[in-house]
């Protein structure tokens, strides 16, 4: 995606540039510190992370998830469209399709984008 290194697994769902600033994003919003790991192996084990049992779980569980499909779709968009998504619609399209994942997790229902980006914010602080 960023084209500054070789394309790996580790670099493409990790340390990508652009993958980078998903990560930040997604850890922002639910309030959490962290230091990057190493490999994707690592983001997996440290992704468990104990928080209070709500709908806010399940937003945190679909993250990985989520910034990998991004990650992987925006490749493939480039590769085989011969297309490619600016940096900032690449983080919204993360966004979105995190929002549009969590449309059946309890709590959530009946929530605009931008309630979903507030509540994930607001659950973050009480988790």
């Amino acid at each position: 995606l960023c084209l500054e290194e070789e394309e790996s697994a580790n670099h493409l769902l990790v340390h990508c540039r652009w993958v980078s600033s998903l990560w930040d994003l997604s850890l922002s919003l639910m309030g959490v510190s962290w230091v990057q790991p190493s490999n994707v192996r690592d983001v997996i084990v440290a992704w468990k992370r104990r928080m209070k049992r709500s709908w806010i779980l399940g937003v945190w569980n679909m993250v990985p998830l989520a910034i990998w499909w991004a990650a992987w779709k925006e490749r493939n968009r480039r590769i085989f469209e011969d297309n490619a998504l600016s940096f900032q619609e690449f983080k919204l399209y993360f966004l979105r399709l995190l929002f549009s994942w969590s449309s059946g997790l309890i709590g959530y229902k009946n929530l605009t984008f931008l309630g979903f980006i507030d509540c994930i914010m607001d659950e973050s602080l009480r988790a």
